[in-house]
């Protein structure tokens, strides 16, 4: 598995919104995709309402043709060249609420200083990722590393409000394609 995300501040979440109703049945069966968490977030204290969809894929390949595609391509036309984001797998793990659809997601960046031992600090973090499936409302959540920037990223997404507090940045989830998870 491996994981990718773009994103782009836009001036009004609520034709995203419209637009993600429009296309997001179109990649329910996209060939490689494991799911596709359509992302918005309001703008709030300042700063902008914002677009990012996060990607799953079962193989490189499947990521790879997506970008080369005329889907990409029409993204590019209406928003600009993204910068691509992209995470090698280190867990990904399905909650209680697997079955049901998400409406919330949260977003943790975790550095990773030189001196941390990067497996145990990866054993460490799964291990807590592991542990949130045992939490109401959890569809599933992908921990993963960036090697770029030497940094873990994890994603949740809830089919309701986490009871417990998550540190992280919150979005909305408008629509979830999962071909892989059916």
């Amino acid at each position: 598995m491996f994981a990718m995300q773009y994103g782009f501040d836009v001036t009004d979440a609520e034709a995203v919104r419209q637009r993600v109703k429009e296309i997001g049945s179109r990649f329910d069966q996209l060939p490689g995709l494991y799911t596709k968490a359509f992302l918005v977030a309001d703008a709030i204290d300042g700063s902008p309402a914002r677009y990012t969809p996060f990607y799953i894929w079962n193989e490189l390949s499947g990521m790879s043709d997506f970008l080369l595609s005329d889907a990409f391509r029409a993204v590019i036309a209406k928003y600009g060249r993204p910068v691509v984001q992209r995470w090698n797998k280190i867990a990904f793990f399905k909650g209680q609420a697997a079955t049901q659809t998400p409406v919330l997601a949260i977003q943790q960046f975790i550095d990773i200083p030189e001196d941390v031992d990067l497996a145990q600090l990866c054993e460490l973090q799964a291990t807590d990722a592991e542990a949130m499936t045992h939490e109401h409302g959890l569809h599933s959540v992908f921990l993963g590393l960036d090697t770029n920037a030497w940094k873990l990223m994890r994603i949740s997404l809830w089919h309701v409000a986490p009871v417990s507090s998550h540190q992280g940045k919150s979005f909305e989830v408008a629509h979830l394609s999962a071909p892989g998870m059916a």
